[in-house]
């Protein structure tokens, strides 16, 4: 054979070990970040759809949000129960849970003269920060999220 047979067979053959290489790399990947992907995917549909309904001052979409809230940090649970996620996820997820259920819980009861909303705003405002840091956990560092809350708390005397 000539040369230049030889150095394309080659050429070739290094391409295939490296493709393969890089599909066994990508599907390995993969298979440990495609199980939290669809449950980080729901915790930031929770999370963006929290952060707006504050900023609308939209109590009903705040009350819908938190309750969102509870499958999307549930199927996390099972997540980190069956080892696909790091352990220091483990911290940011009982926080948010904590704080969801004492959001959900604070929505029942009577409004102050200033607003429900304006009662909470501190609350959902951590948990916006903590459900944030959640998904950076889910998603190694990817969980920001372009939507931002900047609400003020107004108290009426």
């Amino acid at each position: 054979m000539n040369k230049t047979a030889i150095g394309i067979i080659a050429a070739l053959a290094v391409a295939a070990v490296l493709s393969v290489a890089g599909l066994s790399l990508a599907s390995a990947q993969s298979e440990y970040s495609s199980a939290p992907s669809g449950t980080a995917q729901d915790v930031r549909q929770a999370r963006d759809a929290l952060a707006t309904a504050v900023q609308l001052h939209d109590l009903a979409g705040v009350r819908k949000a938190a309750d969102q809230l509870v499958p999307a940090l549930a199927a996390v649970h099972t997540e980190l129960d069956r080892g696909a996620l790091r352990p220091e996820t483990a911290n940011y997820l009982s926080t948010a849970e904590r704080q969801n259920a004492e959001l959900r819980a604070q929505l029942t009861v009577p409004a102050p003269r200033g607003g429900i909303l304006d009662s909470v705003t501190g609350l959902v405002n951590s948990l916006l920060d903590t459900v944030k840091g959640l998904l950076n956990g889910l998603l190694g560092g990817g969980g920001s999220s372009s939507t931002t809350t900047t609400t003020s708390t107004s108290s009426a005397g």
